[in-house]
């Protein structure tokens, strides 16, 4: 497919900052794969963090599209969702076609589905959280990380990235620990919501298998108890320092989470998800 007036317009974002990045990553590399414009203007506050973001353009159309009514009072119910979102309500009376990806589907799916929906319109308004496109996702690697590269200006002289750098510099091994709490008590009935002392164990666990010099560096969104020394920093930075200093590691430990995925995907770092108390799992 040529470039054309074909447009893709996300007019729903999904979770917080990973979720977004993750989710408009998808929509973006499987532009760029069929030369179709893309445009996110649900990304607008965050597309300064980065080097060359998507186009987040915007009107009073697009903005008229994205409200809810009772959005927030049932943020979690996809039929309130659907049913009361200005977007889909429109889109019911054949003016736009919106097209929301709720349920998995393999890349295949994705892929003939929006290109489809190319075929009767130029413009595709699209939300949801299941969209993948992997195998682009793998081929525009090198681009996008570096379209999303955090922007100097959010790390220039910060502590703990000089930090990590001159460990980096010294040959340290660094492994990024993310103790992710807040949310995951909840979540999946705390199934992923571990204690400070199974987080201590895969530390230690994974410092005897590591010949040489080795660093800890741990995230989280609430308290620890882990005390700093020579190996264990513990970061106290918002999210997105956080997800660049991730970047930087060698390695990273965690429970599954979009937070350490973009990291990888950033860095291309490899990745362990504790999908259990006691094992480590190679994810990438």
């Amino acid at each position: 497919m040529e470039k054309c007036e074909k447009k893709l317009i996300v007019i729903k974002s999904t979770g917080n900052h990973s979720n977004r990045l993750i989710q408009n990553l998808h929509f973006e590399v499987f532009c760029k794969k069929y030369g179709i414009q893309y445009f996110n203007p649900t990304f607008e506050d965050m597309a300064a963090y980065y080097d060359e973001p998507c186009c987040t353009e915007t009107n009073l159309f697009y903005k008229i599209l994205q409200i809810d009514f009772l959005g927030r009072m049932f943020r979690h119910s996809r039929i309130v969702k659907k049913l009361f979102s200005v977007v889909w309500l429109i889109s019911k009376l054949g003016l736009i076609k919106f097209i929301r990806f709720d349920k998995n589907g393999d890349e295949k799916h994705c892929e003939n589905y929006l290109l489809r929906a190319f075929e009767t319109k130029n413009t595709i308004y699209v939300a949801g959280w299941s969209f993948r496109v992997p195998k682009s996702a793998t081929t525009y690697r090198e681009e996008m990380s570096k379209n999303y590269t955090l922007k100097k200006i959010f790390y220039q002289d910060n502590l703990l990235v000089n930090k990590v750098e001159k460990l980096k510099s010294e040959g340290y091994y660094l492994v990024g620990v993310h103790i992710r709490r807040g949310d995951y008590k909840k979540w999946k009935n705390g199934k992923y919501y571990y204690s400070d002392e199974i987080y201590e164990k895969h530390i230690e666990t994974f410092k005897n298998s590591i010949e040489g010099k080795v660093a800890f560096i741990l995230f989280s969104n609430d308290k620890v108890k882990f005390k700093e020394s020579d190996n264990i920093i513990v970061s106290k930075e918002d999210w997105f320092v956080d997800q660049y200093v991730m970047s930087l590691c060698d390695c990273l430990l965690g429970p599954p989470s979009t937070f350490t995925l973009w990291a990888n995907y950033m860095g291309n770092v490899k990745l362990y998800h504790i999908f259990d108390a006691e094992n480590l799992t190679a994810v990438s």
